[in-house]
């Protein structure tokens, strides 16, 4: 007589079958994979299985289990093809990007706030009150490049004025502690994206030591940009350089 339940009729090994297809399903549903992500659906149609000796009739209970198993090789299928296809994309979108790194430089981009630069390889980040991200060299505790932000109802840097007026103001009055003397070493314009930049280089000596700076400011969507990097004057000659590309390299993006 053809048997006509599972729970009746199948073997110790036909059990196992089945309860490895089970963990199978669990296993694969534990991992999140969505009905609406499974490629190949697949029509199950009342068919018989052979188990062991036995050829069983599918009811629509093994029907849905073979249906999960079959979606289980679908879908690995279709993850080992899209990992591929992803990580093909990814190495075709980070090949331009790491070529316009500089060697011994590290990039550092932030796509909340809409800004990027390259700093010397080897700083380290660092939190400092006030500034939106900022990296210094371990062992110079003046060799310094970081971001500060400041909400602005100006469309451009010349609204605040020439640049002269603008980098005097900053050096003296933002960038440099009190009692301080300051001295513009010299300042350029520039324009990227359509995105005005003051670019410029002061000193500012202490009672203690003398600070090289470098600064590229700039405005976009209601924030001000200014990115300072600088050193102390003493290893001005072994660094300006690193500095110059560091500060050239700063970008407002979007």
């Amino acid at each position: 007589e053809q048997p006509s339940s599972l729970s009746t009729t199948m073997t110790p090994s036909a059990y196992v079958s089945v309860a490895l297809n089970i963990v199978l399903c669990a296993l694969f549903f534990s991992l999140a994979f969505k009905q609406s992500h499974l490629g190949n659906n697949i029509a199950i149609r009342p068919v018989s299985i052979s188990v062991g000796n036995f050829r069983t009739p599918v009811t629509s209970r093994t029907a849905r289990r073979v249906k999960c198993m079959a979606d289980i090789n679908a879908s690995r299928r279709n993850f080992v093809e899209g990992g591929i296809m992803a990580g093909a994309s990814t190495v075709a979108m980070s090949l331009p990007a790491a070529a316009k790194i500089q060697k011994g430089f590290v990039a550092h981009k932030d796509q909340g706030d809409k800004y990027e630069f390259m700093y010397p390889f080897g700083w380290e980040e660092i939190y400092v009150k006030g500034t939106d991200v900022l990296y210094k060299d371990i062992i110079e505790p003046l060799e310094t490049a970081s971001v500060t932000l400041i909400e602005t109802d100006k469309q451009q840097i010349s609204d605040y004025g020439d640049i002269a007026d603008v980098t005097t103001s900053l050096a003296e009055k933002v960038l440099t502690p009190p009692n301080q003397e300051v001295k513009i070493v010299g300042a350029k314009e520039k324009e990227i994206d359509g995105k005005k930049y003051y670019v410029f280089e002061f000193t500012a000596k202490g009672p203690r030591y003398t600070r090289h700076t470098l600064v590229s400011a700039g405005i976009n969507n209601g924030k001000y940009y200014i990115f300072v990097t600088g050193a102390n004057e003493r290893r001005w000659n072994v660094m300006s350089d690193k500095l110059k590309t560091t500060v050239d390299s700063f970008k407002i993006l979007g």
